[in-house]
């Protein structure tokens, strides 16, 4: 996992590693596996200070060297706060029984961390898992924790990992009243992008979680109505030949919500997008080579006013928009490793990675809707059409030519009788123009003509006419 650069609490930390390995195993099995995260805060008053966390799967069995990474988390966190102590439950698919184990983080003495418990046996059933346990002070904070706790479980399933069903349970109880809280992932979901691309689930994510103005759980009814509407840019990028970073991919999604003024859902557009990150199938915080690719790119190319850029306090991506013309701007970004469990990326190689995926989802949402993301320099001469159409429209009506007249009108594929429409015409082929070459790739090749004839008869003896405007 990527180093946070953030203050984010221990107890988030903690969490979002454990989700992480969860995870992996899943990833590992090759059979369909279940994720289930549950919190429950006691009742009873010695423990109401407490919070009870459970990170199960049924993946294939832990191996305790995995739980070594939370050594420095451990060391980091206050005793008050967490007592380093996992209780461990697992079992491989090939395993007779089912092992449990205490470990202590926060023991200092080697032989004093790690305690075997009492053994279970399978009796010839065959099944794999792991679950951790572990308890949490309930710091002021609490409601905030689960409060985030729900965001993150929602960023998981905008992945939609093939063959990976989530769920989440918090049980809140207090003195007055128990709250419940239960997210689990839509069976259909899991079903219907079995055979889908981890490109295409993320894209189906992104657009459920913009639909739900990435906040909430439940999709914005305004919204789901003009689900059409939205504007996808996709790009990705892989490296499976070099031995630094063997079967590192990379895939980003952006997705465009229209203006305000088109879903009265949004009374004020949005002027910053928080960047959603994901290593591995897990929601992280950013690399910093991301960022750097982030904040550097050439967004006025594509019609992007960059302010500016920071990493917040949990380590998310937050670009600043100046002049956005759009209600919301959503980006996510998910590099994976092909086989769970690999060494980790290097930073150059997922930097170069990024840019490129980057940078090719911006042309994708760029040649679908050349209109809608021009350069802020293409931007500049689109606002000079009208005036030299009406110029060039004037020269052609006002000519004392009738042939002439004649020959332009039919240029423009016009019939004489509609002459009140050259205007019009001559400005749309000149946006057309404009956004066939607004980007690097056609600056080197000719533009397309205004008015451009077919070769006359060679009897005639004239040669090809261009009437270049």
């Amino acid at each position: 996992m990527a180093s946070s650069p953030s203050a984010s609490s221990p107890h988030r930390k903690l969490l979002r590693s454990l989700v992480y390995w969860a995870v992996q195993r899943c990833r590992m099995s090759e059979s369909p596996c279940r994720l289930t995260v549950s919190v429950k805060r006691p009742a009873e008053a010695a423990s109401a200070s407490l919070l009870g966390v459970s990170v199960s799967d049924t993946g294939v069995g832990s191996k305790l060297e995995e739980f070594l990474e939370l050594d420095v988390l451990a060391r980091e966190t206050p005793v008050e706060k967490w007592d380093g102590t996992l209780l461990i439950t697992t079992t491989g698919i090939n395993d007779e029984a089912i092992y449990r184990y205490r470990f202590n983080l926060q023991e200092e003495i080697s032989s004093a961390r790690f305690t075997k418990l009492a053994t279970t046996y399978k009796n010839h059933a065959t099944f794999s898992g792991t679950e951790v346990w572990l308890c949490l002070s309930n710091e002021a904070d609490a409601d905030d924790f689960i409060l985030w706790l729900v965001g993150f479980f929602h960023k998981i399933l905008i992945l939609r990992a093939p063959n990976l069903a989530c769920e989440l349970f918090v049980e809140q109880i207090g003195n007055a009243e128990s709250r419940n809280v239960c997210l689990p992932q839509d069976s259909d979901d899991m079903h219907r992008f079995v055979m889908a691309s981890s490109s295409d689930r993320l894209v189906s994510g992104l657009k459920d979680y913009a639909l739900s103005h990435g906040n909430t759980c439940d999709k914005c009814d305004t919204c789901i109505l003009n689900r059409d509407l939205l504007k996808i840019g996709t790009g990705a990028a892989n490296n499976v030949d070099r031995r630094k970073a063997k079967g590192l991919h990379v895939e980003v999604v952006v997705v465009i919500v229209r203006t305000a003024s088109d879903l009265s859902c949004w009374t004020v557009n949005s002027s910053s997008t928080q960047v959603l990150y994901f290593e591995d199938f897990v929601p992280c915080p950013i690399s910093q080579s991301s960022f750097d690719v982030l904040v550097s790119t050439d967004w006025r190319s594509y019609g992007f006013k960059l302010k500016g850029g920071f990493i917040d306090d949990e380590g998310n991506a937050v670009l600043e928009w100046d002049d956005m013309a759009f209600a919301r701007v959503d980006i996510a970004i998910h590099t994976y490793l092909e086989c769970a469990m690999q060494e980790g990326q290097g930073s150059q190689q997922d930097r170069h990675l990024v840019r490129k995926a980057l940078k090719s989802s911006l042309s994708h949402l760029k040649a679908d809707h050349a209109g809608d993301f021009l350069s802020c320099h293409g931007q500049r001469v689109r606002e000079y059409v009208p005036d030299l159409a009406e110029s060039i429209a004037g020269l052609i009506l006002s000519s004392n030519d009738k042939e002439f007249q004649d020959e332009c009108i039919a240029l423009l594929g016009l019939g004489s009788d509609q002459e009140e429409l050259v205007q019009s015409s001559i400005c749309e082929k000149m946006v057309h123009i404009i956004e066939l070459n607004d980007t690097k790739e056609n600056v080197d090749d000719n533009a397309p003509y205004l008015f451009e004839c077919e070769k006359l008869d060679e009897e005639d003896g004239d040669e090809d006419m261009v009437f270049d405007f």
